[in-house]
């Protein structure tokens, strides 16, 4: 080989290692048996990695004594270094220099400067300076050095690359380094080139599969019994060959090795690998996990009973965000003790874009489980059936967390009853054999506050406790809106709880509040949102301007579909856990998803809510116009509601009524959204119109959200100068307000409402407005102002040809009169009116009112026998408000009949449906007819509770009634008092 002067890069840059590698191995070549520089015939050559050598033009040179030898490989081994002479003499001798060192040290400079530079006067390689000498060479002419150089570019390579540079460099060793050299120096450094060899060597068998080196490191491991890296690559050899029982032995005896003869554990690496063996790749416990506990307990009875025959499969679902991976983790990490041969998880990444490959998991699978990767097949099939065949005979917990459907889980099943495997998913996995089906929900109050507690503490939770709960609603007690709640409280110690709250409910920020630095809520979403195709996109998103429920008829209003179509839409969002089904053909979205739905479709465009809305308002108008007619038959009201529907909706009016309890909660919302939404004067008139279709039909049990709405429908309408629809969102407001028995309000409003009509000519509705003041003045006593109101109505409705509500009217005057003292003259109407066929709607509540009329009068059989007459009548026909009021009356009658255990039996139905309509003014009149119920039959201490009950809803009412119950109690306190006097 050509001689020349050998270069060698000090510093290579780290992105360019391969390139600089490649460069590199060409300059230094490997040495071999003799030293092979290239270029100058005059260059000079050191090897140091076995006996001491020179060479000059491929020639050994003759180095003298062994003393001699031993300076210049001190020199060789700081090159290019000044090296003092106080460090050459203790290199050379150590603690015991000859008598005169310095003179031999300078007599082997001198002797060595001849060898290096024969030729040379002056010289130029080993040099005298600052008190000792300095071996001025080029490193690469170093074989030490060349071995550097070589192992800094393996660390800078591809494993491939890697490989060749520490062979190479591995070549270059010709035996002991520094061998035959004295002092103690050069003891030393012959221990740290052997240690230097040795962590080559490792790292070269660590590059490759360390299956394909069992026999080398066999004898090296044999030659270095506590050397932990070669002993780690020799049981990981043998637990990929098959060999997993010896691999474990080996670790054991190393183990005892070392506490035997060191006194110490194995490290941590040989400690991981050794858990490798039983291969646990569970992520670790969930910290701050709450709740769930009677989960995780039926989770792991079911997968630790052996009387099962078959694999023991588990699956936990539920939306993003319900904490399903934390519960299989909490439940694996609890089984651990029961599957001792390893613990296999894998994130099948089912709501991402593209799903993790259950060929790539399985991979992963078998070689946990010990199988060399080059016996891995390549194909999932061949996989699948090899995972089989390995986990035969093992008690194996197996994970699968978050897959995106039954298909994906299939391949990575075990082929053992003895392996176990938690599956957990959005979808709800129909096809997988399952023990048992976990559906998760969203947390507890109770679960929802402890993990708030856990994050922020209990104390500072207490201290703001009724924020706290408002706080965790706000989240839908979805655990991880919670959490990112909880952290971002945690991160601001001084913040209140109520700062968040406002920034949840403001519609700039909503979701986007619930964030932190790594994770925001709305982004989990969207993972699941981006999977659907396209037409559940669009009815996830139109789907969610329902609310709160979502029936199949405004789904398939909504989405333009039938409802068979809708239904299938809406169920294949429910296997997606974007919406929940809460009963046949109805669901819901979680508040928070349905917020996410909302903006997404904003995004999309603003048109789709204006389009949802109008096709909700549509139907609902359509449906509720059917609905009020059989309520009201002959009111001419329906007439301004618009055309009835081609086809009858309702069987009779007790199936209006079951349909108007399902969807008025969605009526109230939708008008509430259309008034704050700036609608245009159709809209906003049909939205105020669909209210008033649903008053008759149970609107006063949605009474809080009701009167939010009338309210915002008022706001609206005088807004837009809409003076229409403002007398007939006013009329709205008051007999929402009326049915809540603030009186005072609500004659305002009914005022108002009569004025607003009169002007537009709106004479339906100004009647029913005069009525609502009748009604008013009733219940404030002030019945010549009642009756007034109430003739002048019934005039209007005769004018109308409204049979119905004239009926109504004049048996409300009638009831008046019977107050003024005029029982008589109003039985007489009643009869009247009775003579005359109507709706059962009014013919019972005229007869209600000749009830009354004739327990004025005493007779009080005759009473009873109409109050009868009208829960016949009301109660079949779902009239709550008509059928609680009647019982009240029945059973006053029944008392004073002297028939007590009736009557306390009638006024429990009145208040028990008093209290199911939310009418709290007939809850309080129920409550002073129980009263004085159970006062007759001697039990005053019942009596005392209900008379206080009435007293205190009725003075909140400011209701004359109240009066009565106060007598009541007055009396019972007298009478208490007589019995302990005479005690």
């Amino acid at each position: 080989m050509a001689e020349s002067r050998v270069r060698v890069c000090q510093r290579v840059p780290r992105q360019r290692g391969c390139e600089a590698g490649r460069r590199s191995r060409c300059r230094l070549g490997l040495w071999g048996n003799a030293l092979r520089p290239v270029g100058d015939p005059d260059q000079l050559s050191f090897a140091l990695l076995g006996p001491l050598r020179v060479q000059r033009s491929g020639t050994d040179i003759e180095l003298g004594a062994p003393r001699q030898r031993s300076v210049l490989a001190s020199l060789l081994l700081r090159v290019n270094s000044v090296v003092s002479m106080d460090d050459l003499i203790a290199d050379s001798w150590g603690d015991e220099p000859p008598g005169s060192p310095v003179v031999a040290i300078r007599s082997y400079i001198s002797q060595l400067r001849k060898l290096l530079e024969p030729v040379r006067e002056t010289p130029t390689v080993l040099l005298a300076q600052a008190g000792g000498y300095r071996l001025a060479v080029e490193p690469g002419s170093v074989d030490l050095w060349q071995v550097r150089q070589l192992h800094e570019l393996a660390r800078s390579s591809t494993a491939e690359r890697a490989s060749e540079h520490l062979t190479e460099a591995l070549g270059l060793w010709r035996g002991e380094p520094l061998l035959g050299l004295p002092g103690p120096f050069m003891e030393r450094e012959r221990q740290r080139l052997a240690e230097l060899r040795l962590t080559l060597l490792e790292e070269r068998l660590a590059l490759g599969d360390p299956a394909d080196h069992l026999a080398e490191l066999r004898s090296l491991t044999a030659e270095h019994p506590f050397r932990e890296r070669l002993q780690g690559l020799l049981i990981r050899a043998l637990h990929r060959t098959d060999r997993t029982a010896e691999a474990r032995a080996t670790y054991d005896a190393l183990h005892s090795r070392f506490v035997e003869h060191l006194g110490i554990e194995p490290g941590p690496e040989l400690a991981a690998l050794r858990s490798e063996l039983d291969p646990d790749q569970l992520p670790t416990t969930p910290p701050h996990f709450t709740g769930r506990q009677h989960h995780v307990a039926d989770l792991t009875r079911a997968l630790t009973d052996r009387t099962t025959s078959g694999l023991r499969l588990v699956t936990v679902t539920g939306m993003a965000g319900v904490g399903k991976t934390a519960l299989a983790v909490r439940a694996a990490h609890a089984l651990r003790p029961d599957f001792p041969d390893g613990r296999l998880y894998a994130d099948l990444r089912g709501a991402d874009l593209v799903p993790a490959s259950a060929s790539d998991i399985l991979a992963d699978f078998l070689t946990a489980l010990g199988v060399r990767p080059a016996a891995v097949p390549k194909d999932l099939p061949g996989r699948s059936a090899l995972f089989r065949t390995a986990s035969t005979g093992k008690q194996l917990l197996i994970v699968l967390d978050n897959a995106h459907d039954d298909a994906q889980i299939q391949p990575l099943l075990p082929g053992s009853s003895d392996c176990a495997v938690i599956a957990t998913s959005r979808t709800s996995l129909p096809s997988l054999p399952t023990l048992l089906r976990i559906p998760l929900d969203v947390f507890s109050p109770p679960e929802a506050i402890a993990l708030l507690d856990s994050l922020i503490g209990r104390a500072r939770r207490s201290a703001q406790h009724t924020q706290a709960e408002q706080l965790v609603e706000a989240c839908g007690r979805l655990p991880l809106a919670v959490r990112i709640a909880a952290a971002q409280l945690a991160a601001s110690p001084d913040q209140p709880i109520a700062d968040l709250l406002r920034r949840l409910a403001d519609d700039r920020e909503g979701l986007a509040a619930l964030r932190t630095r790594d994770l925001a809520i709305e982004q989990v979403f969207d993972l699941g949102y981006r999977l659907l195709p396209p037409p559940l996109t669009t009815a996830f998103r139109r789907l969610s301007w329902i609310e709160p429920d979502i029936g199949l008829a405004s789904a398939a209003a909504v989405l333009d579909l039938t409802e068979d179509q809708a239904e299938h839409l809406a169920e294949a969002l429910v296997d997606q856990a974007l919406l929940e089904s809460i009963g046949a053909g109805r669901y819901r979205f979680h508040d928070l998803v349905r917020a996410f739905a909302r903006r997404t479709s904003l995004r999309h465009g603003p048109d789709e809510r204006a389009a949802a809305h109008r096709s909700l308002l549509a139907l609902l108008l359509t449906r509720a116009r059917t609905a009020f007619a059989l309520a009201v038959p002959g009111d001419p009201v329906a007439d301004v509601f618009g055309e009835p529907a081609t086809c009858p909706d309702f069987g009779d009016l007790a199936d209006a009524r079951h349909w108007a309890r399902a969807e008025t909660p969605s009526a109230v919302a939708l008008a509430a959204a259309v008034a704050t939404l700036d609608p245009d004067a159709a809209t906003l008139r049909s939205a105020v119109d669909l209210l008033i279709a649903l008053s008759p039909l149970g609107l006063g049990a949605f009474a809080g959200r009701a009167e939010e709405a009338a309210r915002l429908l008022v706001t609206a309408a005088v807004d837009n100068h809409d003076r229409a629809a403002e007398g007939r969102a006013r009329f709205l407001l008051g007999t929402v307000l009326l049915g809540r028995a603030r009186l005072d309000e609500a004659a305002e409003q009914a005022r108002q409402a009569a004025r607003a009509c009169a002007e537009t000519d709106d004479p339906a509705v100004l009647r029913q407005a005069l009525n609502d003041l009748g009604l008013i003045a009733q219940a404030q006593a002030r019945h010549a102002e009642a009756i007034s109101a109430f003739d002048e109505a019934a005039a209007l409705a005769r004018r109308l040809g409204h049979r119905s509500g004239e009926v109504a009217s004049t048996a409300n005057a009638a009831l008046s009169r019977i107050r003024t003292g005029q029982a008589e003259g109003a039985a007489d109407t009643c009869r009247r009116l009775l003579a005359e066929p109507g709706d059962p709607a009014m013919t019972a509540y005229v007869h209600y009112v000749l009830g009354l009329a004739y327990q004025v009068l005493g007779r009080l059989n005759e009473a009873a026998a109409q109050l009868r007459f009208c829960v016949d009548r009301a109660g079949p026909a779902g009239d709550l408000d008509r059928e609680s009021a009647a019982r009240s009356r029945l059973a006053d009658v029944l008392r004073l009949l002297g028939r007590v255990d009736e009557a306390v039996q009638e006024a429990h139905r009145a208040l028990a449906l008093a209290t199911r309509g939310g009418r709290q003014r007939e809850r309080a009149l129920a409550h002073l007819v129980l009263a004085n119920a159970v006062t007759a039959r001697g039990d005053h201490s019942a009596a005392r509770a209900h008379a206080a009950q009435a007293h205190l809803l009725l003075s909140g009412l400011g209701a004359p009634e109240s009066a009565d119950a106060k007598s009541l109690l007055t009396a019972l306190a007298t009478a208490d008092g007589s019995v302990t006097s005479n005690g």
